[in-house]
């Protein structure tokens, strides 16, 4: 689905990401990525093909959209290094010619020397990139300038939509309030904040092939 924000056109994808074509880039949150195995190491049996599925989805969207630039709005890496993250990092290696940037947000806690080896280039939030402020957890509205729009995630937004009879449906989404837009977490192993759209803001729904409103 496509909105204008700030002035830019922008796509809200159902690969759970917003694409900026006039900058070629791409903006992804929360991808906990090393979650499997933190919790494999807990004694928790969590298939390790969670992680072969989950670069196969960067994959798919560097194919897709073929962005120079992908913004990690924070929570990138879920815990302390293990070997998710050479795999991660290696798979970096393979796209040379695109800006891999972290903004860092609280789950993001590798030495600092694990960071300067790899292929990210590292930013503390707020992050400019006009209009857009970008940062892992959500700015005050009273901290932004006129005109900005800050681009966020750490919620892990998910909207409930009702079906036939009782039932409901709690999908993840993208939330759109005044100055800010919420991105829904993109790892597959993550939970959902259930929000209810407060007036004037819109929730967008991610279906498997699209993206719908629910204001």
């Amino acid at each position: 689905m496509e909105i204008e924000l700030a002035g830019e056109n922008l796509l809200l994808s159902e690969h759970k990401i917003i694409y900026w074509s006039r900058q070629q880039t791409a903006f992804i949150a929360d991808l906990h990525f090393g979650k499997t195995t933190h919790f494999r190491k807990s004694g928790i049996a969590v298939p390790m093909a969670i992680v072969t599925a989950e670069i196969d989805r960067i994959e798919n969207i560097i194919s897709k959209f073929r962005p120079k630039r992908v913004f990690f709005l924070g929570d990138l890496f879920h815990s302390d290094i293990n070997n998710e993250w050479t795999i991660f990092n290696d798979f970096l290696a393979q796209h040379p010619t695109i800006e891999f940037v972290l903004i860092k947000g609280n789950h993001d806690i590798l030495n600092e020397s694990v960071y300067k080896l790899s292929h990210l280039k590292i930013e503390e939030e707020p992050y400019p990139f006009s209009p857009f402020i970008l940062t892992h957890h959500p700015l005050k509205k009273e901290v932004l300038k006129e005109g900005q729009v800050n681009f966020c995630g750490h919620i892990h937004p998910g909207i409930s939509i009702k079906g036939k009879g009782k039932s409901y449906l709690t999908l993840p989404c993208f939330y759109l309030q005044e100055t800010q837009m919420t991105l829904p977490a993109f790892g597959s192993f993550t939970g959902l904040a259930k929000i209810k759209p407060k007036k004037g803001c819109k929730a967008f729904a991610i279906l498997t092939e699209s993206v719908t409103i629910v204001e």
